[in-house]
């Protein structure tokens, strides 16, 4: 899988409902290690090889990422989440 994969099938967080852009990135500041090793799990299963600083500046370095305030779920099935 190469980049211009990945970028087209673009992994999808959902984030609790915010009053801002500000507010949204302080909530992916706070979680970007957790999001960081499960997009790194996906493509490498070996996190010793993984890059040690997960910090949110190298998240926004390696990833990319846009703020969405709508979604629209148009299956039956109620969604599914791992905690």
């Amino acid at each position: 899988m190469g980049l211009e994969d990945l970028r087209r099938e673009a992994a999808i967080f959902l984030v609790p409902e915010h009053d801002s852009d500000e507010e949204a990135r302080g909530f992916l500041e706070k979680y970007c290690v957790k999001i960081f090793e499960e997009l790194l799990d996906g493509w490498f299963r070996v996190p010793s090889a993984w890059p040690a600083d997960r910090s949110f500046d190298t998240f926004v370095h390696w990833f990319e990422y846009s703020l969405h305030s709508v979604i629209v779920d148009l299956g039956d099935a109620p969604l599914k989440h791992d905690k």
